[in-house]
C-alpha cells in the first residue's frame, strides 16, 4: 500500500496534538506537515513543520498538495475577546484552508466542528460552526469529513477552569448520558482523533458527519479489531 502524505492544521490543540501523534505513529503515513504560529516541541523523521501567517494562508498553497488536510483549528471567545476575530479564526482560516485543498484535489478534507453545529443556532458559538459546515459542504471536496465533538478531555497545554469544571460534573452525572443523549457526553480528544485518522483511511468519497457516540463506536470497533488480530 502507498503510503500517504498529511497536512495538519491546528496541531498545537487538544485534538491536534493527539492526531499529530497518532499520524507520526502511523505506517501508513510517511510525512506530516503541521501549520504553526511557532514552533512545537517535537521532533521527528516523519514531521514538517511550517511557521504560517494565517492571514495570508494563500502563499502556502504548495504545502496543500497531500493526501489529507486536517483541520483543528480553533478558538475560544476568551482569547479571541471579540466575535470579529472568533469568527476570523473558526471560520475564515479553516474556509480559505478547505478552498486550497480543493485547488490541490486533496483526496479527503477532515475538519473539527462541534456538538449542536447549526448555521441558525441561537448560540453563536454553535452558529458559526455550522456556517462553516455549511460553506464546506458546498467545495467540491472528494471526501469531506465532519466531527462534531461535545466536551473534550484531555491534557491541555493551558488550564481552563470552566472546562474542568464542566468535566467534573459531567463525570458525576455519567449515568444520564443515554440513548439519544449519549452523543452529549464528553470525549477524549485521542477518540477524536483516532476517529479522524479512520475515516481519513477509509477512502470514503462523499461528505459524512460523525457525533461523538459514533467516534467512540469507531474507537471501540478497532479495539475489537486489534483484539482477534
Amino acid at each position: 500500500m502507498r503510503q500517504r502524505t498529511a497536512l495538519v492544521i491546528g496541531a498545537s490543540g487538544l485534538v491536534g496534538g493527539e492526531l499529530l501523534q497518532r499520524l507520526l505513529r502511523s505506517e501508513h503515513y510517511e510525512r506530516v506537515t503541521i501549520f504553526v504560529r511557532k514552533p512545537i516541541a517535537c521532533n521527528h523523521e516523519k514531521l514538517q513543520q511550517v511557521v504560517v501567517d494565517f492571514d495570508h494562508i494563500e502563499q502556502y498553497e504548495e504545502y496543500f498538495h497531500v493526501d489529507d488536510v486536517f483541520s483543528c483549528l480553533g478558538t475560544t471567545m476568551k482569547k479571541a475577546k471579540t466575535k470579529q476575530q472568533f469568527i476570523k479564526v473558526d471560520y475564515e482560516y479553516t474556509l480559505r484552508a478547505a478552498k486550497l485543498a480543493e485547488k490541490c484535489h486533496v483526496k479527503t478534507f477532515l475538519f473539527v466542528s462541534a456538538i449542536g453545529a447549526h448555521p441558525h443556532s441561537m448560540f453563536f458559538y454553535n452558529r458559526v460552526k455550522g456556517e462553516t459546515e455549511e460553506a464546506l459542504q458546498r467545495l467540491t471536496i472528494r471526501s469531506l469529513h465532519i466531527f462534531r465533538p461535545s466536551l473534550l478531555t484531555g491534557e491541555r497545554q493551558e488550564f481552563r477552569l470552566g472546562e474542568k469544571t464542566a468535566e467534573w460534573l459531567c463525570h458525576g452525572i455519567s449515568f444520564a448520558f443515554v440513548g439519544k443523549w449519549e452523543k452529549y457526553k464528553p470525549i477524549a480528544a485521542k477518540q477524536v482523533a483516532e476517529a479522524m485518522y479512520r475515516a481519513a483511511l477509509s477512502e470514503k468519497q462523499g461528505v459524512y458527519i460523525y457525533e461523538c457516540n459514533e467516534m467512540k463506536g469507531e474507537c471501540k470497533q478497532q479495539r475489537g479489531l486489534s483484539h482477534q488480530q
